[in-house]
């Protein structure tokens, strides 16, 4: 068999990013399935570790310290899968819900991945990564704060702002730290250069 077609088509930078890519999102999603598993793993018979709940307290805790620097007095709720961050003294105020989907952390991976698959040197790697992963970070504890102010104030408006415009501020972010990866960054210089 002749495998020379193969590593020509893989020494091309654009079959290579989306091999890499693709091979690296279907290993983070599978370990990402399985965390529940690791919190398991990890623990000892007298605590147990719940990966998925701290990093939900983490940022509940700074969500609500950005509350009460804005002069908002908050708690928190602790349930068995979700964490609550809420205003008190505020009538009809369920809160907001943080869970495994809202904590970003899945996100964080897919972010990671991308800019490990693109060319660039590892050097610049190294720091880009943990740089956008606590950007990201810091918008999703502004997130989880505003949508917070939402549930006490409008909970009206709390679904549509969570499904909508916070997905696109998020994803647009992401979007933004990708292309200033792939123009500043990367080992791709354009043509015009």
């Amino acid at each position: 068999m002749n495998f020379s077609f193969l590593l020509k088509l893989f020494k091309n930078r654009s079959t290579r990013f989306i091999f890499v890519f693709i091979t690296g999102i279907i290993i983070w999603f599978t370990l990402y399935h399985f965390i529940y598993k690791l919190d398991v793993f990890f623990s000892s018979e007298k605590q147990l570790i719940d990966i998925q709940k701290s990093i939900s307290i983490l940022i509940g805790k700074q969500s609500n310290f950005l509350l009460s620097i804005l002069g908002y007095v908050t708690s928190i709720e602790i349930h068995t899968d979700m964490v609550v961050t809420l205003i008190e003294n505020k009538n009809f105020n369920h809160g907001v819900w943080i869970g495994e989907p809202c904590n970003g952390l899945k996100l964080f991976g897919v972010f990671a991945i991308f800019i490990l698959a693109f060319p660039g040197e590892i050097k610049h790697k190294i720091w880009y990564i943990p740089l956008g992963i606590s950007l990201l970070h810091i918008i999703n504890v502004i997130r989880i704060a505003i949508l917070t102010i939402l549930s006490a104030y409008n909970p009206y408006l709390l679904n549509f702002n969570h499904n909508i415009t916070f997905q696109l501020i998020i994803y647009s972010f992401i979007f933004l730290l990708w292309y200033i990866w792939t123009k500043k960054l990367s080992a791709i210089k354009s043509k015009n250069e």
